[in-house]
């Protein structure tokens, strides 16, 4: 909690308050080889065309699928603490 208070912010707010990140937005916001955080579900709607690895509470099919396509990584949002990884946080 306190490497990362805003995800933890973000992770204690109530389920409605918590929004979806497509990965068309990761593509948008995002450059190749970059680590993105999100406090939240990762969704498939978008084209991703670059590498990236994605932290998340979960992830749906689609968005696991584009992104391991092309060779990024799905992790578990728990994960994050355990590797220490620094990253761009979309909400």
């Amino acid at each position: 909690k306190k490497a990362y208070p805003d995800v933890a912010r973000h992770l204690s707010r109530s389920r409605r308050m918590k929004e979806g990140v497509n990965v068309g937005k990761i593509n948008m916001t995002s450059a190749s080889g970059e680590t993105v955080i999100i406090p939240h579900a990762c969704l498939g709607e978008g084209v991703l065309d670059k590498k990236v690895t994605v932290y998340a509470m979960k992830f749906s099919a689609s968005a696991r699928r584009k992104i391991e396509e092309k060779g990024g990584k799905c992790l578990p949002l728990s994960q994050l603490m355990k590797d220490g990884a620094k990253g761009r946080i979309l909400i």
